[in-house]
This record gives structure tokens, sequence and C-alpha cells, in this order.
């Protein structure tokens, strides 16, 4: 059932479509059935089907305009990309790598990216529907999604201390599709690098040494 599951996953989080409430109720209800043990960090935190069906709740009454806005403030302007490579690697040349590995694997299964990147969340959970191979499925899953996840989460309630259990709209669903993975497949193997400080700090020290046009005048 975790396969179809995860497909159900993907199109509730892939960009906005007629239908948006109903693909998440039947996920919640795909969820439910696999009578999973719940997980939570604290008292508040509802289960992943919970989370689910709430998710459809706030959706199902808002126009289409809206819930691209949604989806827009959480993965576009909202800082968790959905791109996995990206959060593990960052734009570096083993994310390219990590890329065309993926691409490549999809089209062996008959697979197409649909216009997105291959390290796609969306793309990579479509792959997990039809991959046969279950050593891979773990692999994929707690070394590349689940660490991923868990930084794209742990970024969020950072930014909300004061009620660490609430999450908005689409990140919810990340938190259900993070529950539902780490109950079935087991805890993420590896903590993604937080390549962002560095990068920023390289930065900060490269314009440091930069020697201004007025020093160049001394």
């Amino acid at each position: 059932m975790l396969p179809t599951t995860l497909a159900q996953f993907a199109d509730v989080l892939d960009y906005p479509q007629p239908g948006l409430a109903e693909k998440s109720r039947l996920c919640a209800q795909t969820v439910a059935r696999m009578a999973l043990p719940f997980l939570a960090v604290d008292s508040r935190q509802l289960s992943p089907d919970a989370l689910l069906s709430a998710f459809a709740r706030e959706v199902e009454p808002m126009a289409y305009g809206l819930q691209e806005e949604a989806y827009a403030s959480t993965f576009d302007l909202g800082g968790a990309y959905p791109y996995i490579g990206y959060q593990l690697l960052g734009e570096t040349y083993k994310r390219s790598i990590f890329m065309l590995e993926l691409k490549n694997r999809y089209h062996a299964y008959g697979l197409s990216e649909g216009g997105e990147l291959s390290d796609h969340l969306v793309c990579i959970l479509r792959y997990l529907n039809v991959l046969q191979d279950e050593e891979e499925f773990c692999e994929l899953t707690q070394y590349a999604i689940l660490p991923a996840l868990d930084k794209v989460l742990h970024a969020a309630r950072m930014r909300d201390e004061n009620d660490h259990s609430a999450l908005p709209l689409y990140l919810a669903v990340l938190q259900a599709l993070y529950d539902v993975l780490v109950t079935t497949v087991g805890e993420p193997l590896i903590k993604a690098a937080p390549w962002e400080e560095d990068h920023a700090q390289a930065q900060c020290e490269a314009f440091d040494e930069m020697p201004l046009a007025y020093d160049a005048m001394d």
C-alpha cells in the first residue's frame, strides 16, 4: 500500500490542480487504512491522516488563485524548495550528477519529469511508486528524501518557535509524508548539511578580501 500512498502524496504536492481537496482526502483515507503507529513529537501534533484531512478542509473553499498563492508561499517564496538534491547538495556538480542519475532511472521505467527538474520531490515519489528494487527504495528514502524533509521542517519550526506543532498548509503535508516514511521505511540515515550557512559565510569572506577601488588608489 505504501507505493500507492506515495503516488497520492505526489498528487497532493504537485502544482495545484482542480480537485486538490479530493486528492488530499483520498490520501488521508489511504494513510488511515495503513494503521501506522503514531510518532507525535508532542501532544499537539496531529497524525498524518489528520494533517491531510485538515489540509483538505483548508484548501477546499479556496479559489484556484489562492491555492496557487499557498503553494508559492511555501515552495517558491518560503524557502521549502521541493528539490531534494538542492536541499542536500546545493547548486553543485554533485547535484547535477544526482539529477542525471535520477533522470536515467526514470526513463528506464518509462517515466517523464513532466517539465520539472528530476530531483523534484513529486518526481521522486512517482518513481518510488513503480520502483521494484526494495534496497534502492530504502536508500533513496533514508539517504535523500527524509534528510531533506527533516531539514525543511526543522527550519520551518525554527521560524515559529512559539508553536512548533503548527505547520501552514503544504508544510503540514510534508510533515505527514515524513511521518509515513519514518514509520514504514525507517529514520533518516544522514543529516542534511547546512550548506546554505557555509555558502553565505564563504561569500562574506570573499567580499571582505576583495580589494576596493579606492584601496588601489592609495
